[in-house]
């Protein structure tokens, strides 16, 4: 069997990584209703996680019936409630909207997320497109914003992404976040549909915008990272939300009502790494075969080890050009080399 492994090995060597993204869950919201293998509502204002309006003063009763789907649009509308729904703590509520999530349905870490989106005009109105982790808590356990946008007496010419890191419970003084804000050359980000996406791996999130990069940060983006030992954003499985807010300042005279954003699609993709390409030999991992450790040569910055599922076996910062491998099993693997540029190639190796 061995011999067999290091003719494949011999076969194989002369390869490198191409990055493939592979689709691991969306919605085109075909058909007429939402999807509930796919998400779920959440339901009034936030008061039975004893939340004042999610967190944030927000003026708006979510309920699933403000969620329509029809010819591949889900639409989210945000209406005016002249009589009132009443929350849990006997709140009043004037305004109406809606907000998926896919908590407790699907969750993930790593990959490219992207949705389709047609916005809103108005002030008052703030749409989002968002992430937090499966069980955990805020702000510690970090928040990805990949679109937020805050409407205003004029067009919707800005959109924003973020992430927020902290300590819990909440205290402003240890609250950090990271942030960016992208202007449309003229018109409205509501006038017609426009991508956001980022890219999530290892110590870096990365925001597109209409598939052009805006923005990224790493832990060094962060002055401090407070209460923690790690960033958190390498952290838990997360879940997907999407939903249209009213703003605690609330709207004017001249916000519209009924009005509404439009989604046209969301995607998850994650990297599938027994993609490669052919390449010239680069003589930079030794010894190949090998026992218990793998040296390295060249200005590699990181290293990620996956069996031949793909299945990730090992992944870190290369401190010495030296890596312990002997905690893995004999066998294939591919060995992921990245530079300090990003540039990544991959290896066979084969361990005896």
């Amino acid at each position: 069997m061995k011999r067999n492994l290091y003719l494949l090995f011999f076969f194989f060597v002369n390869l490198s990584y191409a990055q493939n993204w592979q689709l691991v869950w969306e919605d085109n919201f075909n058909g007429s209703v939402l999807d509930s293998s796919k998400w779920k509502h959440e339901i009034g204002t936030g008061s039975q996680y004893g939340l004042w309006g999610w967190g944030n003063g927000e003026l708006q009763f979510y309920q699933s019936q403000n969620t329509t789907v029809n010819n591949g649009i889900a639409t989210i509308a945000v209406k005016e409630e002249p009589n009132g729904i009443v929350d849990s703590w006997g709140n009043t509520s004037y305004y109406s909207s809606s907000k998926l999530t896919t908590k407790g349905i699907f969750d993930f870490q790593y990959g490219k997320v992207e949705a389709k989106i047609k916005s809103i005009d108005g002030e008052g109105f703030w749409p989002a497109f968002w992430m937090l982790p499966s069980d955990g808590s805020w702000p510690c356990d970090g928040e990805i914003d990949i679109m937020e946008q805050w409407g205003n007496n004029h067009f919707t010419n800005s959109t924003t992404g973020a992430a927020h890191i902290g300590t819990c419970p909440f205290s402003q003084s240890t609250h950090f976040y990271q942030n960016f804000s992208m202007y449309i050359n003229s018109g409205s980000y509501a006038d017609n549909f426009h991508t956001y996406s980022i890219t999530w791996s290892p110590d870096t999130i990365r925001w597109y915008v209409d598939g052009n990069e805006i923005f990224h940060v790493t832990p060094s983006s962060y002055f401090s990272i407070p209460s923690q030992n790690t960033w958190p954003f390498n952290s838990n499985q997360w879940y997907l939300m999407i939903n249209l807010a009213i703003t605690q300042s609330g709207p004017n005279a001249n916000t519209i009502f009924p009005n509404q954003i439009e989604v046209d699609y969301v995607r998850v993709y994650q990297e599938n790494v027994t993609s490669i390409t052919n390449t010239s030999l680069n003589q930079n991992i030794y010894p190949n075969p090998t026992n218990n450790y793998l040296l390295l040569e060249g200005y590699i910055n990181r290293y990620r080890i996956f069996n031949t599922e793909g299945r990730l076996m090992l992944d870190d910062e290369l401190y010495n050009n030296r890596i312990d491998i002997s905690q893995l099993d004999g066998g294939m693997y591919l060995i992921e080399l990245e530079d300090l540029f990003g540039i990544k190639v991959i290896k066979k190796m084969v361990i005896n």
